[in-house]
């Protein structure tokens, strides 16, 4: 597999974890979102609209994340999105899991420290 792909495969797991955990730090729209995403990851999370938006509505539809349209002076609508009650319930046995499966997995691949 081309290094291109593999890339994009790892990220598919941890793109939604990482929206859920930006959104738990307070409603935000989708280009605030990108922009923290790249930012706190140093560019390793470039990700693009066409990848937060299906995201976004996939983690709506579950019930774990709700947006509302906000106009805020004349400044064109805004669409914010919020983490529920049942998303941050979801975000924290979420990361417990990515925990759990990053350890094994270094244990596996040899980073382990033995």
């Amino acid at each position: 597999m081309a290094q291109r792909e593999w890339s994009i495969e790892l990220k598919k797991g941890a793109i939604q974890l990482c929206i859920m955990s930006l959104l738990k730090r307070g409603r935000k729209y989708g280009f605030q979102i990108i922009k923290e995403m790249r930012d706190l990851s140093d560019g390793y999370f470039d990700i693009k609209e066409g990848t937060l938006y299906p995201a976004l509505h996939r983690l709506e539809k579950r019930g774990l994340v709700v947006s509302e349209w906000v106009i805020e002076g004349s400044s064109p609508p805004r669409r914010y999105y919020k983490l529920t009650a049942k998303g941050e319930e979801t975000l924290i046995n979420s990361l417990k899991e990515w925990r759990r499966m990053v350890k094994a997995t270094d244990k596996v691949i040899g980073g382990g420290g033995k």
